[in-house]
This record gives structure tokens, C-alpha cells and sequence, in this order.
């Protein structure tokens, strides 16, 4: 994230296409590979506790104060976004849905201060619940209603620095 405003420019790295080639891929193979992700039993919750574990450490290293606000965000951002990268692979769309909220968040808020605080807090504790509870897919009627309270927050929180 840059703070001058500017946009940095990454030369792209060709290495990968040139170990895997160019050109279309073969649908078998990613058919196979659809397989394997529709057919994943590997369960989910010990990697996302791991995650929600960084991310409670990170809230409470917040709390603390001691950390520059670009760490704190950091801190936060990392587990969310792993969250957020890893959901959707064991059917936890919701937790996906969520944590793509609160990357949003992460990256508009300006201050890291004690409503920022209380509101990763809150998705900390709303992840969990889901986890521990295996609410798997998007949650429904109460998935959607879960995003929008959060989406709720986000939104009042951003009026509020007005």
C-alpha cells in the first residue's frame, strides 16, 4: 500500500510461462482439477483458527498501541486476506464474503483507533462462531444478513470521520 499516492509498477516475471507454456489449457485437466476442489474433505477449521488466531493477536496487539498504524493494518490484513484466499476452496463462501468486507475496510480506514478496533474485532468474532459452528456455503437468508450488518458498520464508521 502505498502512502505518496503513487502507483508502483511491477515488471512482470515470466518465469511460470515459461515452465508451463502458452496457449489454452486442457479442459481434462481442469476438470480433474474441478474434481479434486468439489470432492475436498479436508477440513477447514484447524487452517482457519490458525488464521483467526493471527487475527485476534493482531486486534490485541492494536489495542495495545504500540505498533505503528501501518503495522497494525498489516497485522489485520494478513489473516483476513489468507482467510478471504483460502473459504471458498472448503466451502465456506460466507467467510470469504466476509473477509472480502473487511479487506475493503482495512484498506479505506486512515486511523487505526478504537471503533476500527471494535469492528475486526467483532468479524474476529463472527468468523469464529462460523467456523466453530461449520457453517459451510453462503449462509443464506442470515449469511446475506451477516454481510450487510457488516457492510452496515463499515459504512457508519466511514460517516462517523466525515
Amino acid at each position: 500500500m502505498s502512502t505518496s499516492g503513487e502507483t508502483k509498477v511491477y515488471k512482470a516475471n515470466y518465469m511460470l510461462q515459461s515452465k508451463i507454456g502458452t496457449g489454452p489449457i486442457d479442459t481434462e485437466i481442469v476438470e480433474q482439477a474441478q474434481k479434486v476442489m468439489d470432492e475436498n474433505t479436508v477440513d477447514f477449521a484447524p487452517l482457519a483458527k490458525e488464521f483467526l488466531d493471527k487475527l485476534e493477536q493482531a486486534v490485541e496487539n492494536a489495542r495495545g498501541g504500540v505498533q505503528s498504524m501501518e503495522e497494525m493494518i498489516a497485522e489485520m490484513t494478513s489473516p483476513v486476506m489468507q482467510l478471504k484466499a483460502n473459504a471458498g476452496t472448503f466451502n465456506y463462501d460466507l467467510i470469504g464474503n466476509l473477509a472480502n468486507i473487511m479487506l475493503s475496510f482495512l484498506e479505506g480506514i486512515k486511523e487505526m483507533d478504537k471503533n476500527a478496533i471494535e469492528i475486526v474485532a467483532a468479524h474476529h468474532t463472527t468468523l469464529t462462531a462460523i467456523v466453530n459452528n461449520k457453517m459451510k456455503g453462503d449462509g443464506g437468508d442470515y449469511g446475506r444478513q451477516m454481510e450487510q450488518e457488516l457492510k452496515d458498520a463499515c459504512k457508519r464508521y466511514f460517516a462517523s470521520k466525515k
